[in-house]
């Protein structure tokens, strides 16, 4: 153990150990290196700028302080202590050591722990080692499953794209499928399209055709009409023609008989009879040619 100022009548323990502390309660905690203790006080190095606690400023630390056994070891006894900054004292530009006595003394003196110095930093160079040791074990145990988590993460990985190359490729042949299946239906659409129009074209021709049909049925069942209708006219016309022509031959062969009777008389019989016949003939042949040939002028 090193010996204290001549003020100091407890000896100082040295170590570097971290501190934890904040001026008042709710403030943000400061990080500190310890440089000495003993069970009234405490030395912290900090640094030399704003956030540096200033003499009669109140602190609260959290700090561990080993308590040295009989067994070559010691236990780390941990403390939450308010103090005071009785002394800031600057050591370089950069790092300030500030003296902190404690309100209430720790319940043992860490100076004076029936051992010598050079043994005390023999116990804590091998807590230290001890310490560093356990670190990087578990820094390498972290670094190994860490890596055993990265060969896992990259194991998923690469099954997860592979899963989504699938997806992405099942995706594709479905959009593909989808494509082909919108062009073949927009191709159905447009042949149905082209036949209905096709369809509504020989629908209206048909229309045409059966109104020009219809028109000429109606026509020609006009003509029809009005050619029976002119046939019956001249059959009725005929028929009169005929009747008269009779009445009219009736009447003319009555009339040469009365004609043939005065002339009988003056001529022989045979010779009256012969030439009444034969003027008979005559008369009704010329009227019946007469009718025939004014029905051909009507036609």
């Amino acid at each position: 153990m090193e010996k204290a100022n001549e003020r100091r009548a407890e000896q100082r323990l040295h170590y570097r150990w971290g501190v934890r502390f904040a001026g008042s309660t709710g403030e943000k905690p400061l990080s500190g290196q310890m440089f000495d203790i003993s069970s009234n006080g405490m030395a912290l190095l900090f640094h030399a700028n704003k956030d540096c606690p200033r003499p009669g400023q109140s602190i609260t630390a959290n700090f561990g302080v080993p308590c040295f056994d009989s067994h070559g070891s010691f236990e780390t006894v941990f403390f939450n202590c308010i103090g005071r900054v009785c002394r800031v004292d600057r050591l370089s530009s950069k790092v300030n050591r500030v003296a902190i006595q404690f309100t209430e003394p720790l319940f043992f003196k860490p100076g004076e722990q029936n051992i010598t110095e050079s043994e005390a930093q023999r116990r804590l160079r091998n807590k230290a080692r001890s310490v560093t040791k356990v670190k990087a074990e578990a820094e390498e145990k972290q670094k190994a499953e860490i890596k055993t988590e990265h060969r896992t993460e990259a194991k998923a990985t690469a099954k997860a794209e592979q899963k989504i190359k699938a997806h992405t490729k099942a995706r594709v042949k479905a959009e593909e499928k989808a494509r082909g299946e919108a062009q073949a239906r927009a191709q159905a659409e447009a042949k149905a399209k082209s036949q209905a129009m096709l369809r509504a074209k020989a629908d209206k021709k048909a229309k045409i055709e059966a109104k020009k049909r219809a028109k000429t049925e109606a026509e020609s069942q006009e003509k029809s009409k009005f050619y029976e209708e002119k046939v019956a006219k001249v059959k009725a016309e005929a028929a009169r023609e005929i009747a008269r022509l009779k009445a009219e031959t009736a009447d003319t062969l009555a009339k040469a008989d009365a004609e043939f009777k005065t002339k009988v008389q003056s001529e022989g019989k045979e010779t009256a009879k012969s030439k009444r016949q034969k003027s008979r003939k005559g008369g009704l042949v010329e009227k019946v040619d007469g009718f025939i040939t004014d029905r051909s002028k009507i036609h």
